[in-house]
């Protein structure tokens, strides 16, 4: 594998905001985003480490934590060797599981999200953050996608797959790279034409675009309307347009509040 960084650090967005994850950055990328922000991660004169599959492993299962996001530059154009590590990583969990069984005690609370957790023998939980370029081959039960759509300003929008909103799961999320007024058009549009059931998030390009003007163009054209936000207590499957996901709490918008999230902060704003 051909590896740019391998790091423990509190994830800053997407619906595990907040919480601490291990980050595999793979090297190399097939699109130049105007706005990229991991430049680092691609092209002749980035720096990469060739580690085999066993020794990212070791790597990973040192840092002791079992919400893995694999990243990049764009990950699958690993993928092979992506899935050697998933399959490698899992196996070895097994094992642990099976050689120290869990207890009660072992249970700690966590958040609102995700209740518990076994700290030590949590099966593991993988995020691929990919471009929106390419769709994965494989599936895994413990493994769900990020996969981003670039909006206009990041003049890689002509790179998109489209197929991204028919082959993401109610896990998955869609992100939506936004920078100005235009992109926003286009994720509305893109949206109404391509219906999915993965959930909907929002990215602001940092610098560009004001998380205020944001929320007032979900609520001058009524993207946020109710059966289309997923929120605790909210079990409807019928989302017209996918689900734009708040994970904090749904009693908000039945006190009048406008909600998106906006990877890296969560926005409210008086109805």
């Amino acid at each position: 594998m051909n590896v740019i960084e391998i790091f423990a650090s509190i994830d800053g967005e997407g619906s595990r905001q907040g919480l601490l994850t291990t980050f595999l950055r793979l090297h190399d990328c097939n699109i130049r985003c105007s706005y990229c922000d991991t430049t680092y991660s691609y092209g002749i004169d980035s720096v990469f480490t060739e580690m085999t599959v066993a020794e990212v492993a070791d790597v990973i299962e040192s840092l002791g934590n079992h919400r893995i996001t694999i990243t990049g530059g764009e990950p699958l154009l690993q993928e092979a060797a992506v899935v050697e590590l998933i399959d490698e990583l899992n196996r070895r969990k097994a094992l642990k599981i099976q050689d120290s069984p869990s207890s009660q005690s072992d249970l700690t609370r966590i958040n609102d999200v995700d209740k518990r957790e076994r700290p030590n023998n949590s099966p593991y939980d993988f995020n691929i953050e990919t471009n929106g370029t390419i769709i994965p081959s494989f599936h895994r039960d413990n493994v769900w996608f990020t996969y981003d759509y670039k909006t206009p300003s990041s003049l890689a929008e002509e790179s998109m797959n489209i197929d991204i909103f028919k082959v993401a799961t109610e896990r998955d999320l869609i992100k939506f790279v936004v920078g100005s007024p235009e992109d926003l058009d286009c994720m509305r549009r893109i949206i109404s034409k391509y219906p999915t059931v993965a959930q909907i998030y929002v990215s602001p390009v940092w610098g560009q675009i004001e998380a205020a003007s944001i929320i007032d163009y979900m609520k001058t054209y009524n993207i946020m309307r109710m059966g289309d936000i997923a929120y605790e207590g909210n079990k409807s499957k019928n989302y017209a347009h996918g689900r734009f996901v708040e994970n904090t709490i749904g009693i908000q918008m039945q006190r009048g509040y406008s909600i998106v999230r906006l990877c890296s902060i969560s926005i409210f704003s008086m109805v």
